[in-house]
Order: C-alpha cells, then structure tokens, then sequence
C-alpha cells in the first residue's frame, strides 16, 4: 500500500471519526419535549405542571399528557419515537405482578417517596391488611399506580381474590369524597404525597382512617422499590391532629423515566428542575436527599450520572440554557475530534514507514546473507553479483518521510562498506 494511499486512508478515517463523535454526544437540544403524567389532582400531575414551568423558563416546551399512570407511562415510553419523559414508581403490570426490566428507556433516578395509603371507613372498625376479607375497596382506574398498588398488596396477603374491588373509575379530587362517603366502599387505596389534592381530600375525610401496614418490613426486603416510612401523628396537619396516631407506611421510589435516546442537555436542565422541586424536605425525606442516582435494574442516563457527580452546567450559571448547551455539544465534539485527530497522527505515521521499515529490515537480511556466504568462501564473481542484485533493490526503495532518511542512508553505507570489502 502506497504512502499516498495510506494518507487518504487515515482522512477517511479522521471524518468516520469525527461522524462518530457528533453521534455520541447526543442529538440536538429540540424545543419541545413530552412528558407523561398522571391523573388530574395526583403527584405525578402537580409535579408534572411544575417542572413544565421550570422547563418553559428556559425555552423548552413541555406537552403534557394525562395517564391512568406508570404502567401507562412506561408502555408510552418504550413506544416513544421521540423525546419523552415519564414518572414510574414500581415495575408492576396492571394487575400488580412485577415486570422484567424494560429495553429502550433510562432512568434520570428516584425523585421521591410516594406512599401507598390505605384508608379505612371509621364505621367497619378494620385493623390490618386482612381484615379487608369480603369487603368492598375503591383503588382507581385500571392501570392506575394505586390500583396497581391494591393488586399488589392484597395479592401478597393472600386476599386479593375475596376482595371486591369496585368500578374501575379515576380517583379524582371531585369523585374521592364521593367515594369516602359510600357506605358501600368499606376502604380506599390510593398512592401519592400527602399535599396532593387527593391524598389530603383523603386524609381530612371524617369518615376514613389511615391503616398501618404491619408487615411493612417484609415487603421492603422482598421488593427493593419498596421503602417503609413513617407518617407521625399531627404531621399532615397539627391544629386538626391529622393523623390522629403515629403510621408505619410503604412507599415506592418514584423515578423520572426517559426515552432512549435522549438529549443530554435536556437530562440536565429535568434535573436542574427535579432539584428545585423535590430537593426540599419533606415527611419522608430530608433536605438535599431527592434527586438521587438509585435506579433500582433500570439504567441511569448518563448525562444523569454526570449531573450526580458533576452537578449541573456549569456555563449556565453564565449564559442562557441554549446558548450554554450548544456550546457543551461544540465543546464535547471539539475534544472527541481533537483525541480521534491525536491517535491518528500518531497511528498514520506508522502505517506509512511500515512498508519502508519492512522493506530496510529485508536489506539487511540480504546483506546477512552475502556476508555468510562470503565467510563460507563463495567465489568473488558470484559474491558481487548478489551484491549487484542487493544494491539494485535497495537503491529503489522509495523513503516516503525525511525523518526515516538516515536509515535508508546507514543502510545503503553499510552496502558499499562490503562492496569494498568483497573486492578486496
């Protein structure tokens, strides 16, 4: 292969190179995104509208799409074909039975703790999970975290098939109450924080009371996702005492879910937002606690795992968002194509002298050789006609770089030295 060629070669892999690296740092920042939230009056739905104000501070628009909730949301994002985000607490199907682990979407990591409440008409008198037997339980739409939640629950108790769980309708601000004064409904699963609409609809009802879960440390050490918290007397509101006793709970890491691909800038700026939200403390968290990198099987985003180790964008505490993010994505591709430019001048070099080397190593060889027959007493006329044969061979070796000159020189001084020497 010729120096020529081999220059060509190293240009076409300089720009397959440089195609690469422009891939790896991700795809543009778009100016919209999709985000999956939940049912009207939820946590996923209020915090969803928080974080689409924060993003549209910045210049990026966020559609919302209401869900029954995470098993919507994670179906709508292994579908997504394009940028979408999504809260999933727990990886169960609609019948509450765990999932294996989704392809083609990432984690930006656990947001917070959303409890799982199960609230009790004061009438029935129940005390445990058990003494739901025969009765009646409202737990929302079908594919609803809390009526996920219910199947889950029951069916690790052993009672879901002698429960009745009622209509399969939303649990909403305007049809919770509705519900908590049916004396049909003898109890009410929901899911979510305590400021949501519908949880604090729940917990000031004066029909319904919050029942402990008793073995709430069994299920957190069979199911990871799982986390037992504990909800004291008077911390929802001290002036009403609500609650009116100390509660143990479950609650499930609640995580922010994102499409694969997924632009890195826009990683960053969620949990820019996610810190502002979720980073203050709460009943079942301290300050600075939330975000955090725990993913559970699911993989973290990797400008997510930057953000976790790094903090966020430095130059946006000095330029807008976009302005900053472009000038990441130039930064990142000015590197990748700057290391991809440094191995090649150093690989090139050394795919051009190779033939040339081979060719000065093959010399040598040959001069070896003459000077073994020569000790071996090989008449002088066949000596100088090898000699002849050498001489001719390396005087057309071409040197394809100045700097290996000396040795095609050292070589062909090294031939004429025994050229005197075999006339002698």
């Amino acid at each position: 292969m010729s120096g020529k060629t081999l220059r060509w070669l190293a240009v076409l892999l300089f720009l397959v190179a440089v195609l690469m690296a422009l891939r790896l740092i991700g795809p543009k920042v778009p100016n919209e995104i999709r985000m999956l939230s939940g049912p009207e009056g939820t946590t996923y739905h209020d915090d969803a509208l928080r974080y689409q104000e924060f993003l549209g501070r910045h210049g990026v628009t966020v559609h919302l799409e209401q869900t029954s909730g995470s098993v919507e949301n994670l179906k709508a994002l292994i579908d997504a074909d394009q940028p979408t985000v999504g809260f999933v607490s727990g990886l169960l199907d609609a019948s509450g039975k765990a999932i294996e682990d989704p392809e083609d979407v990432e984690s930006l990591g656990t947001m917070y703790l959303q409890p799982l409440w199960v609230f009790a008409s004061k009438a029935a008198d129940l005390e445990q999970l058990r003494d739901l037997i025969g009765t009646r339980v409202e737990a929302g739409s079908k594919g609803s975290d809390a009526r996920s939640a219910a199947f889950f629950l029951l069916s690790e108790e052993g009672i879901s098939d002698e429960v009745d769980f009622g209509q399969e309708s939303p649990l909403t601000p305007e049809g919770v109450l509705e519900v908590a004064e049916n004396d049909k409904v003898t109890a009410v699963i929901a899911v979510g924080e305590p400021e949501s609409e519908v949880i604090d609809l729940l917990l000031r009802s004066p029909e319904l009371r919050v029942l402990s879960i008793r073995m709430a440390d069994a299920f957190s050490i069979r199911y990871p996702f799982l986390q037992v918290v504990r909800f004291p007397q008077g911390a929802h509101d001290i002036g009403a005492n609500i609650p009116d006793e100390d509660l143990q709970l479950l609650a499930a890491r609640a995580q922010l879910l994102v499409s694969d691909p997924f632009p890195p800038a826009l990683a960053d700026l969620l949990l820019q937002a996610a810190s502002e939200i979720h980073g203050k403390a709460t009943a079942f968290s301290s300050r600075g606690e939330f975000p955090g990198p725990e993913t559970g099987p699911l993989p973290l985003n990797r400008a997510a795992e930057n953000f976790y180790t790094n903090g966020p964008s430095k130059l946006q505490k000095f330029m807008p968002f976009r302005l900053a993010a472009w000038v990441n994505r130039f930064l990142a591709a000015g590197v990748a194509i700057a290391s991809a430019a440094v191995t090649l001048f150093r690989i090139v070099p050394a795919l051009i002298s190779l033939p040339f080397k081979l060719k000065i190593k093959r010399g040598y060889s040959e001069l070896h050789a003459l000077e073994k027959s020569a000790a071996s007493g090989t008449d002088s006329k066949t000596l100088l006609d090898e000699w002849r044969k050498v001489d001719q061979s390396t005087g057309a070796i071409k040197v394809p770089m100045r700097s290996l000159e000396p040795q095609w020189l050292e070589l062909r001084q090294y031939l004429h030295d025994m050229h005197d020497r075999l006339e002698v």
